[in-house]
């Protein structure tokens, strides 16, 4: 470490930590470790300490899953840009080193054969003692395939994946629709600034990231664009337009006067959020909470009675078609949008009675 003005600063001084300084500045991590030594020390115990011990694993580490999940932390995590994204995969790396970590992991497919080592048996078995959390049980495993990949064609330390031929737990798509009249309910007892958002999620289909991601600049009364940041290029999005409407734009001027309420909302840039908090703040999963909180509590409901992800389903459903709603969607597939979000029941006529033939005359 080494201070510069009022910042401490980190650098490589040595092959390995050179290395590992190379490694971050690729994956954009700024060396910039904080303006007291208290946040530089938790910068380092962030940044650098896994990529240590991932370097140098202890001598009980290694030949064990532990020595993989090491190996991804260094390698692999640091580069994700996304913060939401890389906590969501700390805590499935949580999970796998409670499970998996102290088990000795195969070399070989032959020595996948003995005992003792983890195997697409234990995996499965683990996956249905978990059952009760089945997506997030097959993501976690999904996830522990990777490190296997990487492990296998990037660090050489096995050429056997034990997740291959793992039985994964069926998932059952969320059926929930909302109607009109529902949706009626739910929208009377949000806030403005929920409201807004209630708005353009069923009139675009937008997640709740893609919304709080919206900023000044991305719309005018023309066409908004919205950003995708599930289907990634090397801006980490890729953006989707639609043609204004006079709902949806009334839903978004009455978010931009809402704006003007909260600190720094008068006065904005085209790159400023759309919604910021009353502290200034762009809305984030927790201030969102709060908001989404208030609805469930005030309409009684349990805790995934109704999700605001219901609203991307309910502008898939009220889509005049499978076609249209992959398009507002986005899919690249119409048997997702099929499958997870078209849930409105298919209506139909019923035929002229059979009885003297229904082509007579």
């Amino acid at each position: 470490m080494r201070k510069v003005s009022t910042a401490w600063y980190w650098r490589g001084t040595d092959g390995l930590t050179k290395e590992i300084e190379a490694r971050l500045r690729e994956a954009k991590v700024s060396m910039r470790a904080g303006s007291t030594p208290v946040q530089a020390r938790l910068w380092w115990e962030k940044h650098i300490s896994p990529a240590l011990v991932a370097a140098v694993p202890d001598d009980d580490v290694v030949g064990t899953v532990e020595e993989v999940i090491r190996k991804y932390e260094a390698d692999e995590l640091c580069t994700i840009k996304r913060a939401r994204t890389r906590t969501e995969y700390e805590g499935r790396i949580r999970r796998l080193r409670a499970a998996f970590s102290k088990m000795r992991y195969a070399k070989t497919e032959v020595q996948a054969l003995l005992p003792g080592h983890l195997s697409a048996v234990i995996i499965t078995q683990h996956l249905h003692a978990n059952r009760a959390r089945g997506s997030s049980a097959n993501k976690d495993i999904q996830l522990l395939s990777r490190m296997f990949r990487l492990a296998r064609v990037r660090w050489g330390l096995t050429t056997f994946n034990p997740c291959e031929g793992v039985e994964y737990l069926p998932e059952t798509p969320r059926d929930q629709y909302v109607s009109d009249e529902r949706y009626a309910e739910i929208y009377d007892a949000a806030g403005p600034v929920l409201q807004c958002m209630l708005e353009i999620s069923t009139q675009t289909g937008a997640r709740e990231g893609m919304i709080f991601d919206i900023r000044i600049g991305d719309f005018d009364d023309k066409r908004i664009e919205l950003r995708v940041t599930k289907k990634r290029n090397d801006k980490g999005y890729i953006t989707k337009a639609y043609e204004m409407t006079p709902d949806l734009w009334r839903a978004l001027t009455r978010a931009l006067e809402l704006r003007k309420k909260n600190r720094g909302g008068a006065a904005s840039l085209p790159s400023d959020y759309l919604f910021i908090t009353k502290q200034g703040n762009p809305y984030g999963k927790e201030a969102f909470k709060t908001l989404w909180g208030a609805v469930r509590k005030k309409l009684g409901l349990a805790p995934r009675e109704i999700t605001f992800h219901d609203m991307r389903a309910k502008a898939a459903s009220d889509s005049d078609s499978d076609a249209s709603a992959q398009e507002l969607l986005h899919h690249e597939d119409v048997k997702v949008t099929k499958r997870v979000y078209r849930r409105k029941v298919p209506t139909g006529t019923p035929l002229p009675s059979a009885i003297g033939g229904r082509g007579g005359d």
